[in-house]
């Protein structure tokens, strides 16, 4: 009798124990196929039982999915309990201080990670967040993951203000992979740290490993007037608010032609963007293109009467045209709203001239050289000594 009851008790243990792992596999399978409800009901069959670390790091995972960090690091601390050893809830544990803007815990869990990842046997594919927000939630190991604890430690480093640590982990990082965030990582360190040629060249080397990166392309062109844009970020629309910008870097650059083709492209994605349209307008008028520039300033000025400064753009247009007398009704509408613009003085008083209104030119270069504009101080000596 005693054998009997033995065997049946030993019987209820393996039937318990396969209950368990059944749950805790249909947990982890509903997971993985995104079906996180049924996921967060199994995995609680197994806490309400005698749950394990594995349990508890499944239940982490869940949270973090379902957008609840304080209880999914209520889990890790769990497994840590029970496993002090399991370094994935470390790393885990880490992001979400991270991300929470708890950088010297983020740190030192991170560290702990480092400094003890050698001696880590485990191969679980779990579930990681990106700090950056470039890849969102993905799935991976933790011994392919030096490259990234290097990087988001380099991450929380930057944030508590220590930029010599994160950039020695931004490079350690290297070591192990050499993949874009890591170039990108330590591009933007580069950039806070005033050193743009550093930064400039790191976002070079990651255009050259992915050149479809978005994020790459978008810091290039910020640090980098010369950028010029592959055509698959002018269709798209995330890139929409960089175009006036990469256009006024070329317009600055010279390359008058691009900057119209880069506005062309932000005032396709929204017709009322008046800065767009002064934009393009200035950079029409330095290809010559005189009529359309003018059709853009005043579209501008439709779409935003408080655009003063298409007056004297429109001045510049006519006088380009030598339509002096045009041109000085737009300079002197300009100068009823903002006396202090040294240039429409100038331009003003340059239309005079060719108009042979010398008295009229010269009052003007009087106000432009008070201004402070030495080349109306020139002009003044050459047509203006007499008076």
């Amino acid at each position: 009798m005693k054998a009997l009851l033995l065997s049946f008790f030993l019987l209820l243990l393996s039937a318990g124990h396969s209950f368990s792992q059944d749950y805790y596999d249909l947990a982890r399978k509903k997971l993985n196929q995104n079906q996180v409800d049924s996921a967060r009901f199994y995995i609680n069959k197994n806490l309400a039982r005698r749950p394990n670390a594995e349990d508890y790091f499944l239940s982490g995972m869940i949270h973090e999915v379902e957008n609840k960090p304080l209880r999914a690091l209520a889990d890790y601390e769990a497994v840590i309990q029970r496993d002090p050893d399991n370094l994935e809830a470390f790393f885990q544990k880490g992001l979400i201080y991270y991300n929470s803007a708890s950088s010297e815990q983020a740190i030192k869990d991170f560290t702990y990670v480092i400094e003890n990842q050698s001696r880590s046997e485990t191969k679980a594919i779990y579930y990681a967040s990106d700090p950056t927000g470039a890849k969102g939630t993905f799935l991976t190991t933790l011994q392919s993951m030096l490259n990234r604890v290097y990087q988001y430690r380099g991450l929380a480093y930057q944030k508590a203000g220590d930029w010599d640590s994160a950039l020695k982990d931004f490079s350690s990082s290297l070591k192990y992979d050499t993949i874009v965030d890591s170039f990108i990582n330590r591009s933007q360190l580069y950039a806070k740290m005033g050193r743009d040629s550093d930064a400039i060249a790191d976002l070079k080397i990651a255009i050259k490993i992915d050149s479809l990166n978005y994020h790459a392309w978008y810091n290039l062109a910020v640090l980098d007037e010369t950028t010029q844009l592959p055509s698959f970020l002018l269709e798209d629309e995330n890139f929409t608010p960089m175009l006036n910008l990469v256009g006024a870097n070329a317009y600055e650059s010279g390359d008058f032609s691009l900057a119209v083709t880069y506005h062309t492209k932000a005032i396709e994605a929204n017709s009322f963007d008046d800065l767009a349209y002064v934009s393009r307008g200035k950079a029409f008028l330095r290809i010559g293109e005189y009529i359309q520039s003018r059709r853009d300033f005043i579209k501008a000025m439709q779409l935003n009467p408080t655009r003063s400064e298409a007056f004297y753009l429109i001045g510049n247009s006519l006088f380009h045209e030598k339509k002096y007398k045009d041109a000085i009704g737009f300079y002197e509408q300009y100068l009823s709203v903002d006396r202090s613009y040294e240039n429409v003085w100038f331009n003003a008083a340059m239309a005079y001239l060719n108009l042979k209104e010398e008295n009229k030119a010269c009052l003007y270069l009087k106000n432009a050289k008070k201004l402070g504009m030495e080349q109306a101080r020139a002009m003044l000596e050459k047509h203006c000594s007499s008076q």
